[in-house]
């Protein structure tokens, strides 16, 4: 399955006037790509089992899962088997951020409602959660139903079951642990990177110690320092060169020493990439700072 450039689909092509609020229920199939949004979107699995593909995760998903994917987060499900016997059904409640930041501030964080907050404010705020005896399910059916009836104040009556579904999330989350801020990812992925910065290191072992995915972690550097992974870990191969350079102790490393040191055991490209990023040469910082 490739994972690269999903479709994009949007808001306008569910919502009608100000509604900014749709269900559906769908029998997934192999056929259909991979997809990200620029909506939110709540997906229930109401029959059958299969597969869901979350940017670059798999997991398999049977009756009663439910999942939070926030805006921008690439995803499919697939059903296990082909055959029309056995299906995966898919509900999807898929809602504008405008509406779900309303509904998730109605009340003072206090009174619940806080970890949405701060899903929302996190760069890989999706996650997955069971429902405990069929609760999911009755909020979806009555979502859809008043979805397709559209009797007097569905939309209203929509709203209130939407922020009962919120909150029920919310309380299945009460027992789990708080998840690790883009702040503490970003702190793991460095500790990473310094600890290993000699050898050679990989992109998807640092995911695993910030605990989410390659192509979230690559998101979260861009969000938070405007780097790739590639850029990040030159970045401190140079700062660390710096420092090594200037260590009165170290004075008898040579430049091809400290590069080793960093993990650039190239000459060539250490020189090329100190000079790119401070203007100078190894030689000639070293000089300079010495006097």
């Amino acid at each position: 399955m490739s994972r690269t450039s999903p479709m994009l689909e949007k808001g306008e092509q569910f919502f009608e006037g100000d509604m900014s609020l749709y269900v559906n229920r769908v029998s997934e199939r192999f056929d259909l790509p991979v997809h990200e949004h620029d909506f939110i979107e709540i997906c229930y699995v109401w029959a059958g089992t299969g597969f869901h593909y979350i940017e670059d995760q798999v997991m398999r998903v049977r009756q009663g899962d439910l999942f939070f994917l926030p805006i921008g987060v690439s995803h499919i499900f697939r059903p296990a088997s082909a055959r029309p016997k056995e299906p995966l059904m898919i509900g999807n409640c898929v809602l504008g951020e405008q509406l779900f930041r309303f509904l998730t501030s109605m009340l003072p964080a206090q009174h619940g409602l806080y970890r949405f907050r701060k899903l929302l404010a996190g760069t890989d705020g999706w996650f997955r959660m069971r429902e405990k005896a069929g609760e999911f399910g009755a909020l979806f059916d009555d979502l859809l139903r008043e979805f397709e009836s559209k009797r007097t104040g569905y939309e209203t009556m929509m709203c209130g079951l939407l922020l009962q579904l919120l909150i029920g999330m919310e309380r299945t989350l009460e027992g789990e642990p708080e998840p690790p801020s883009p702040s503490a990812r970003l702190d793991a992925v460095r500790q990473y990177v310094r600890d290993r910065l000699h050898g050679a290191l990989s992109l998807s072992e640092a995911a695993e110690r910030a605990g989410i995915g390659a192509r979230q972690l690559q998101r979260l550097l861009r969000s938070r320092t405007g780097q790739t992974f590639t850029d990040f870990v030159q970045k401190e191969r140079i700062d660390r060169s710096c420092r090594l350079l200037t260590d009165p102790s170290l004075s008898s490393l040579t430049v091809a020493d400290i590069a080793s040191r960093v993990g650039l055991s190239d000459p060539k490209r250490f020189h090329l990439l100190f000079k790119r990023a401070t203007g100078t040469t190894p030689a000639r910082y070293r000089l300079e700072k010495s006097r």
